[in-house]
């Protein structure tokens, strides 16, 4: 991620004098935090252990600037799922994340997500760019959002173009591929099936079939390629 601020093109009628950072780097954040105390912004760090009480933190004061991680880990999971309700509750998401993937920041921006910056970004600018959002102002031109916007769009089609000879395959053939992805022979997933091995090399030949490869390798492969296994979880 660059150093980029995206954000919609409407402005706020007014400024926001709370913000919540939700961001696993406590280093960054606290630092943040402290950053905009100094800016007469009231600051917490939220707690990460609770998704459920995270949100609650978020939504159940007044509104808020949230400077939000996309990336949190477990149990909380990923971030830009956190937009949604917090726009919802009045607050102004400025995503301040490490991810490089568009289509997660576009879902981000999508559902309603003011502003990106990476968090690679110089801490002036970090502090700057929330300043920004906490007072409404516009940083980004509509034009360069859309054209973010419309970049992701492209990634998806070509993403769910790769996955279409995927929904080809049958439930069962399904589990066959991921059980070769994940190591198994064809007699360990016979055995564990209950069914011959004849039986699942057949699958498997439907498999390679309907995926246009000559060999398991290459589907197990085209599915880490495609991100299939995560996409089909």
């Amino acid at each position: 991620m660059t150093a980029s601020i995206l954000t919609a093109p409407d402005r706020a009628d007014h400024v926001l004098t709370r913000a919540v950072l939700v961001d696993d780097h406590q280093l960054l954040a606290q630092s943040l935090a402290l950053a905009l105390g100094f800016e007469g912004i009231e600051c917490t760090v939220a707690d990460l252990s609770d998704r459920a009480a995270l949100v609650r933190e978020v939504v159940d004061g007044p509104p808020a600037v949230v400077l939000l991680d996309l990336d949190l880990g477990d149990p909380v999971g990923d971030g830009g799922e956190l937009v949604a309700p917090f726009v919802t509750a009045g607050c102004r998401v400025l995503v301040v994340s490490g991810s490089t993937d568009v289509e997660q920041v576009c879902r981000a921006l999508e559902a309603g997500a003011v502003g990106v910056i990476g968090k690679d970004s110089p801490f002036d600018r970090l502090l700057e760019a929330a300043l920004a959002v906490a007072r409404g102002e516009q940083v980004l031109t509509g034009d360069e959002r859309q054209a973010l916007l419309d970049q992701a769009r492209r990634l998806r089609s070509a993403r769910e173009q790769a996955l279409a000879p995927f929904e080809r395959l049958s439930a069962r053939e399904g589990e066959v591929l991921r059980a070769l992805a994940g190591g198994k022979s064809v007699g360990h997933i016979a055995m564990t099936s209950f069914v011959s091995e004849a039986t699942v090399r057949s699958q498997v030949r439907a498999i390679l079939t309907k995926l246009g490869v000559s060999s398991q390798l290459e589907a197990v492969a085209a599915a880490h390629r495609h991100q299939w296994l995560r996409s089909s979880r």
